[in-house]
């Protein structure tokens, strides 16, 4: 059972567009849904990022072109002039909006000064070296005030920190610790172990059960806090601060005292037991929710705002 702590808010919980979704038929990801989101007023929306082989940045999930596109092959291994006639597919059926291109997304940006945020998603499917980190942050100066950059890859976040320490940098430490999901998992994405404690985690400290949960989740919380910048932004499954929440560790509270804010990702208002858990996440002062209907949470968490 998810603690009930009683807890007061100062402000609302801000809700992020997953995926620029915001209740409309565009595909994810688009520009034309990222366009879609700033006109209807949204001012945080998420988008994911992949580098290509030329140093340009297309805006997919994946690097499997099938998953996102009409296209077939690996998005990393081409260059902008060989995927630009490609169309995102919605459910398996193609569509007629074509992929679109981080710098586009910035142009675009550009023309929408109330925006507060565009978090840019930076995957790291292909290796996030300086000179491709390099391009990425040339791209970004002219709305370095409007970005967000996460990104799984705290090697690339804390390059990103030194490049440009003005920049809001974002961690999500899904490459270290994870619950056990149904859907497959690639083999080549860590971690690779289920260690004694029933997580995805390959540290030694989930090599056996040395202790209660509790006090597992707090050693590798202080262990993962090193990884990023001070004050860096956490963007961490809602599940998984839901568990540490039940085992007696609030992770949220832990890092508001280290001078970081706190999402939880990715909410789906159809399954009730999610809808609780952001209910439980907003009464622990959780800074705000990822969702694909930003609106439809909103209905459920009085406290919520679309930002």
């Amino acid at each position: 059972m998810l603690s009930e702590k009683p807890l007061f808010r100062e402000k609302p919980v801000t809700l992020i567009h997953h995926a620029a979704h915001c209740g409309h038929d565009a595909p994810p990801n688009s520009l034309s849904a990222i366009q879609t989101c700033f006109e209807a007023g949204a001012a945080v929306v998420e988008i994911d990022v992949i580098p290509l082989a030329d140093g340009s940045f297309a805006l997919l999930h994946d690097q499997d072109l099938e998953a996102d596109t009409d296209g077939q092959g690996q998005a990393t291994r081409m260059s902008r002039d060989q995927i630009k006639d490609l169309h995102y597919v919605v459910a398996g059926k193609a569509t007629t909006e074509p992929v679109g291109f981080l710098d586009e997304a910035l142009d675009l940006l550009s023309e929408y000064p109330d925006v507060s945020r565009l978090q840019l998603d930076l995957k790291p499917y292909a290796p996030l070296t300086q000179s491709v980190l390099r391009e990425f942050l040339d791209l970004l100066v002219p709305c370095s005030e409007q970005v967000q950059v996460t990104s799984v890859a705290d090697w690339a976040v804390r390059s990103l920190a030194k490049s440009m320490p003005d920049l809001a940098l974002g961690f999500d430490p899904l490459l270290y610790l994870d619950i056990v999901v149904d859907e497959p998992r690639s083999e080549q994405i860590p971690p690779f172990r289920i260690g004694a404690y029933g997580f995805l985690d390959d540290h030694p400290l989930s090599a056996y059960q040395w202790g209660p949960l509790g006090d597992y989740f707090a050693a590798r919380a202080a262990a993962l806090l090193v990884q990023v910048p001070a004050g860096c932004e956490w963007f961490i499954r809602a599940e998984l601060l839901g568990l540490a929440l039940d085992a007696g560790f609030d992770w949220i509270d832990f890092l508001h005292q280290h001078g970081s804010r706190v999402d939880g990702w990715t909410i789906d208002v159809d399954q009730p037991q999610q809808v609780s858990l952001a209910k439980v996440m907003v009464e622990h002062g959780i800074d705000a929710l990822t969702t694909d209907t930003p609106a439809r949470l909103a209905e459920k968490l009085p406290s919520a705002t679309i930002v």
